[in-house]
């Protein structure tokens, strides 16, 4: 499933006899699941990030292309950067096209879904460093023509507290192959305030 979908995610299936069958949002979420569970690697991990502006004027952003099954197929690692910040602050998530998983490593308050909350599922709100992870927010997908919301997510517990241990521990959660000890992804340069 995971190569019929990812290949065009949201058009169309491989022809049925002589009709194409569209992709329903079970399709894609499945293939999603699958694309999950499928090991990958970070292709240009051995050169310098090249940074280019973020979302807002404090951030910058990278991305990596991820290659599944010897193919790359549009999937990205995404690091958001905060140069201006004094304290260790970024994101780092998986783009398939859009972000389906991501951690988010600021101070911010994050409020979770209600839902979930009174079933225990996760806190209320999670303070500081915490995790999307798509099983957590795999539900809420509604497809290609809506972006994903991630409104779920739990504290980040791990004792990594530098980039490249947080990142390795992302890695490592999303199937994303070890890196080794040589790769060259950092976060941008900081940037003093006057």
């Amino acid at each position: 499933m995971y190569t019929e979908v990812s290949a065009c995610l949201g058009c169309a299936l491989p022809a049925t006899g002589s009709r194409l069958t569209v992709a329903t949002i079970s399709d894609i979420v499945d293939a999603v699941d699958a694309f999950m569970a499928t090991q990958k690697r970070i292709v240009g991990y051995d050169s310098p990030p090249q940074w280019a502006p973020g979302f807002s004027p404090h951030e910058k952003v990278t991305r990596y292309p991820l290659e599944v099954e010897g193919e790359q197929r549009g999937a990205q690692l995404m690091v958001v950067g905060f140069p201006g910040e004094r304290e260790l602050k970024f994101r780092v998530g998986i783009l398939f096209p859009a972000m389906i998983c991501r951690l988010d490593y600021t101070d911010e308050t994050h409020p979770n879904s209600l839902g979930d909350a009174l079933t225990g599922a996760v806190p209320y709100s999670v303070t500081g460093p915490h995790y999307h992870s798509w099983p957590l927010n795999r539900r809420f997908f509604k497809g290609v023509t809506v972006l994903p919301k991630l409104h779920c997510a739990t504290p980040y517990g791990e004792s990594g507290r530098s980039f490249d241990a947080v990142l390795r521990w992302f890695c490592g959660d999303t199937n994303i192959e070890s890196l080794p000890s040589h790769h060259r992804i950092a976060l941008p340069a900081m940037e003093l305030l006057v």
